[in-house]
């Protein structure tokens, strides 16, 4: 039976913000398993692999429009006193586009997420 220890998407943008939701995706994903009778570990890590880009690629686009945001706002709410808040919401609707795509894409393979 094929399994793999799944290491969630990673981000690569510019902005703290990013640095935070790398670091939440990559925390988040140390108890995901991923199985699938009958497949070795090599095809399941290149399933894998081809999962976790198209996962990147789907928040690539939303996390450049986050930073554009952040450069923009960004000191109206450091002035107010929220950035934090909306950093944080960032992270997560970044961190849950990623983990859906990757969980859409892996179960379209055939896998089960094993917790």
């Amino acid at each position: 039976m094929g399994e793999l220890r799944s290491r969630r998407v990673k981000q690569t943008l510019p902005g703290p913000v990013f640095l935070i939701l790398g670091l939440a995706i990559a925390g988040c994903a140390i108890g995901a398993r991923w199985s699938k009778p009958g497949v070795d570990s090599d095809a399941a890590r290149a399933d894998f692999a081809q999962c976790q880009g198209l996962a990147n690629d789907a928040t690539l686009h939303d996390s450049g429009i986050d930073a554009d945001i952040l450069a923009s706002r960004g000191q109206d709410w450091s002035n107010q006193g929220t950035l934090g808040v909306h950093r944080a919401a960032m992270t997560a609707m970044a961190y849950g586009r990623a983990d859906a795509v990757l969980d859409q894409c892996m179960a379209s393979k055939g896998y089960t997420r094993q917790r």
